[in-house]
């Protein structure tokens, strides 16, 4: 992992620095057309300055590398684009009619090169939250305000729980060019999320208790409704908890989505759950994925375009974290005449694997489509992919993977039937043979690339109780041949992961402090994404029985290495991230020399009382403040506070709700209080005004990131 020093490498690129980071774009929302030969997505800034946001709409041609062009002007807020099922033109969301306010939906016709200075309006009359075209390009359901109130002011107190303004469900007729509420939903609850049926005829929606995050860990109610005006939903069930993402409807008559690996489970793996509605009501329920790896993400595959010997199937593609890799698979559902009752065919189909790159968070889309006039198959998979390994910004990628649809052999002499566990092995006969042709199609971000270049490795190691565990080494290419000064950064979540990516921004510091001469370990502990659900739900064990040794011990297996100087060790992170970082203090007290805890927790009985995801964070701590068992409380940073001399930086944003800033207040408080000197005198708290949990300001920003740096200059 060190490397030898090198007299070819180029002394004039510069490190990667604070200005460059916060002024820096990400690359988004990837959206395929239904023939597959273009594709479109969003480049906007990471962080809002002195005016307010915009983003650009961008649009590629599939097969044609370097194609990406600019499709709208960048001077407003437009975002959210997706092709129209006829693919004649694109429908996104902008702020055009009142700049940095309106969230108004436009059509921008991709046929006339003028159209896209001048999108038409598709006027609503409501600002919209969330939106979905009808298969057959008819419609467009959307969620907004059920009714608009008048501001008061004789006062603005609120009543908490109360729900003043829910999201309703709202119908757009690109005919009559007229809007209309979908009758019948209740009105005191939120719409959640919803999507269309395959024929277009329906509407399969979720409804929670309230928008916060808190309703989200409660029950949710599942339901259809004709569109037809005047109709009645029809109850599905309920789901313990909300699923992650959206629902989809498939032609086969299955709803998948995604739910923990135990659907009641707050922290676990995630699955993919295929229930069975063609009476009208679940009659089935499969899991699929979350033994050994998650499915993530999943998006609908099929368009007007697919083969009519497909009717009456269903294709998704699915995101599958497997360790630091990640895989795309097409599932594929069918049922038809000869099927026998209840039953369906079933197959999976690998797609893509990233191979020492990574997909950006969920950036990417997957279409298959069927020329008739060729009788050609094709598949083609988009996604924002970079590479630590290859100093590769992240950039929009097309793989288009011409495909034999014929089935090989015969079939099985039975299907899946409602009594049968979906194993990997199930029905190969479907794969088809593949080819696969890969376009890099844009080239942002350019400034990244040319920064002095990274080492960056992943490892495996074996923690104290023999559990194999990775995580990624991330240092300078230019640095010396010794052991390094050695900041151990601790990914968020519990339940995410890292990998070998490339994409610094205001609270990852990786590739920032490994610019700046540091070796930067970055541990997927137990609790992380891509082990599945055994290892994702020890998570519930609580903070610190294994989620802490874990990250530890790769500090251990550096040093063994001979990688990191255990005398100039430091620990950082965000989120899940900065409470571990708080944790790793209070209990070693001097192993290490420095420490940012970022948006952490101090007090986990704080967090059940005032965090907007109470659920969660009792499966965190393991405790509800008020069982009134106070010797089985487990121990919190604020409890262990005495004798620290790690000098510890404290950020966080006041308007955080998911880590309320009284955590961070408290535990500068019990460190300038109960710390010994170097504790005390190197501890520091900065409090930055209008910041969420993930910070929003480019100023912010770029201050978060130089304090980082001069923190642990100073204090490693």
């Amino acid at each position: 992992m060190i490397p030898e020093p090198t007299s070819t490498t180029n002394s004039n690129l510069k490190a990667i620095c604070p200005s460059n980071v916060a002024a820096t774009q990400k690359v988004r929302n990837v959206k395929i057309s239904p023939n597959t030969k273009q594709i479109i997505y969003q480049v906007v800034p990471f962080y809002k300055g002195p005016e307010r946001m915009t983003s650009e709409i961008w649009l590629a041609d599939t097969d044609i590398a370097g194609s990406a062009r600019r499709l709208t002007d960048g001077l407003f807020n437009d975002r959210a684009a997706v092709f129209h099922p006829d693919g004649n033109s694109v429908i996104f969301v902008s702020d055009r009619t009142q700049p940095g306010k309106a969230k108004d939906l436009y059509q921008l016709c991709l046929s006339n090169a003028e159209g896209a200075r001048d999108p038409r309006i598709l006027n609503f009359e409501r600002s919209v939250q969330e939106f979905e075209i009808s298969p057959d390009g008819q419609y467009i359901a959307y969620s907004s305000i059920r009714h608009s109130f008048a501001e008061s002011t004789a006062c603005d107190a609120k009543v908490y729980g109360f729900q003043k303004t829910p999201l309703g469900l709202w119908i757009y007729s690109f005919i009559t060019g007229e809007s209309r509420l979908v009758d019948g939903i209740d009105g005191a609850c939120h719409i959640e999320s919803f999507t269309w049926s395959s024929d277009g005829f329906e509407l399969l929606y979720r409804l929670r208790k309230g928008k916060e995050a808190e309703y989200s860990e409660q029950e949710i109610l599942v339901q259809r409704i004709s569109v037809t005006p005047g109709s009645r939903p029809v109850t599905l069930g309920t789901y313990p908890r909300s699923p992650s993402g959206s629902n989809i409807w498939l032609g086969s008559g299955h709803i998948v989505g995604l739910q923990s690996y135990e659907p009641g489970n707050s922290l676990d793996a995630r699955a993919l759950f295929i229930h069975e509605i063609s009476s009208g009501k679940p009659k089935a329920t499969k899991r699929l994925y979350g033994d050994f790896e998650d499915a993530v993400r999943i998006v609908d595959m099929q368009s007007k375009y697919c083969s009519n010997r497909h009717v009456g199937s269903g294709m998704i593609a699915v995101e599958v974290c497997s360790d630091v890799d990640t895989h795309i698979d097409a599932v594929y559902l069918h049922r038809n005449n000869s099927t026998p009752k209840d039953n369906y065919l079933f197959a999976v189909l690998p797609l893509f694997r990233t191979q020492g790159d990574a997909i950006w968070f969920g950036a990417w889309d997957a279409k298959y489509a069927h020329d008739s006039a060729t009788g050609k198959t094709t598949v083609v998979v988009a996604a924002v992919l970079s590479s630590g390994i290859l100093n590769e910004p992240p950039n929009v990628w097309s793989i288009r993977i011409d495909e034999n649809m014929e089935t090989k052999g015969t079939p099985p002499s039975r299907a899946v039937t409602s009594d049968d566990r979906l194993d990997y092995d199930v029905l190969k006969w479907y794969y088809p043979s593949l080819t696969s042709v890969r376009y890099k199609l844009s080239s942002h971000l350019d400034w990244l690339k040319n920064c002095a270049p990274l080492r960056t490795e992943v490892i495996h190691w074996q923690a104290e109780d023999g559990t194999r565990l990775s995580g990624v080494v991330r240092s300078s290419k230019s640095a010396v041949n010794r052991p390094l000064p050695t900041v151990l950064f601790i990914h968020g979540g519990p339940y995410r992961r890292d990998i070998p990516d490339y994409m610094p921004y205001f609270c990852n510091w990786r590739e920032l402090l490994a610019s700046a001469g540091y070796l930067v370990v970055s541990p997927n502990y137990r609790g992380s994404q891509g082990r599945g659900h055994a290892f994702a739900f020890a998570a519930n064990q609580g903070i610190g029985v294994y989620d802490w040794p874990d990250c530890e011990s790769m500090v251990d297996e550096v040093i063994r290495r001979g990688w990191a100087d255990p005398t100039r060790l430091a620990v950082a992170g965000w989120s899940h991230g900065g409470s571990l970082t708080a944790w790793g203090v209070t209990l070693t007290k001097d192993r290490f020399k420095a420490a940012v805890v970022g948006a952490g927790a101090s007090n986990w009985e704080g967090m059940v009382m005032e965090s907007g995801s109470p659920e969660l964070e009792k499966a965190i701590g393991q405790r509800d403040p008020w069982d009134g068992e106070l010797y089985k409380r487990n121990l919190s940073p604020i409890h262990r506070v005495d004798g620290v001399s790690t000098a510890v930086l404290i950020l966080h944003g006041d308007k955080d709700e998911r880590v309320p800033v009284g955590q961070a207040i408290g535990l500068y408080r019990g460190l300038q209080r109960k710390a010994n000197a170097r504790g005390k005198r190197g501890t520091e708290l900065v409090i930055y005004p209008r910041e969420p949990h993930g910070f929003l300001e480019r100023g912010h920003a770029e201050n978060v990131m130089e304090r980082v740096i001069r923190h642990f200059d100073k204090w490693l």
